[in-house]
């Protein structure tokens, strides 16, 4: 984005270090770490915080085979809870625990933070199974004490103790709302409450066209700033250039 002299820059895959994601070939030769489960069984925050300056450090390496570009922005960590053994993600988050996952998650985040790295951190929030889960978005029935006291806490301290840079919504709906577009949880909880003032990203979206749930007027009106797009986006599809507000909130979401 030369008018504001941002140079371009990847962002990687997940909880296990920085992957090569479907084949990405800008990404190579990077450490696999044990996965979240392992590392909150250590019970060890300083392990956490030396793993994310591990990966941090592998990051301001980068891509020394090709166009040298470093890589800045990390897909991690998770901290959705393992609500059940089943659940398709289990292996990338901590644990059954709100207070031991968001330990470990500020943790590492700081060691990542330390380097320059941005951290995503995933899936915000409620993500809890694979099967269909992109189909129209699962809807996750839950009251607002639960998940202030459960399901949003490693987020909270991952935040407020890690000082985290990034988020990452999650393919599911909160009741009827997809997290992506509930300013609820983007704007009144994560930046007002929390003080977040980083980036948030929507998970692999594809379903950002007007079949899809995952649009992306919403999901910027709600607070939202990046879209994860896997196919060509138009342009025209959720931004009109004559309409003040939607210039204005395009503006403030690439801010």
């Amino acid at each position: 984005m030369d008018s504001i002299t941002k140079p371009k820059t990847t962002d990687c895959d997940g909880p296990v270090g920085l992957t090569n994601f479907m084949g990405d070939p800008t990404v190579y030769d990077t450490a696999t770490f044990g996965c979240e489960v392992l590392t909150a069984s250590t019970w060890n925050v300083e392990l956490a915080k030396k793993m994310g300056e591990s990966v941090g450090n592998e990051g301001l390496i980068g891509n020394k085979k090709g166009d040298g570009l470093p890589y800045t922005g990390w897909y991690a960590p998770g901290l959705n809870l393992h609500r059940n053994p089943f659940g398709g993600r289990c292996c990338e988050y901590f644990s059954e625990d709100p207070l031991l996952s968001g330990m470990m998650g500020a943790f590492e985040v700081q060691g990542a933070n330390s380097k320059g790295m941005t951290t995503y951190l995933k899936h915000f929030v409620g993500n809890e199974g694979e099967t269909h889960r992109d189909t129209n978005g699962c809807a996750t029935f839950v009251s607002e004490q639960a998940l202030r006291e459960l399901y949003l806490k490693p987020f909270e301290i991952t935040v407020t103790l890690g000082k985290a840079r990034g988020m990452m919504t999650s393919f599911n709906r909160i009741g009827s709302y997809w997290t992506g577009a509930n300013y609820s949880l983007c704007t009144t909880v994560l930046r007002d409450e929390w003080g977040f003032h980083g980036a948030v990203i929507t998970d692999f979206n594809t379903h950002h066209n007007k079949a899809g749930y995952m649009h992306l007027k919403p999901m910027l009106y709600a607070g939202g700033t990046l879209d994860l797009c896997s196919m060509p986006l138009e342009e025209a599809q959720f931004f009109d250039r004559n309409d003040a507000k939607d210039v204005t909130m395009l503006r403030k979401a690439t801010h």
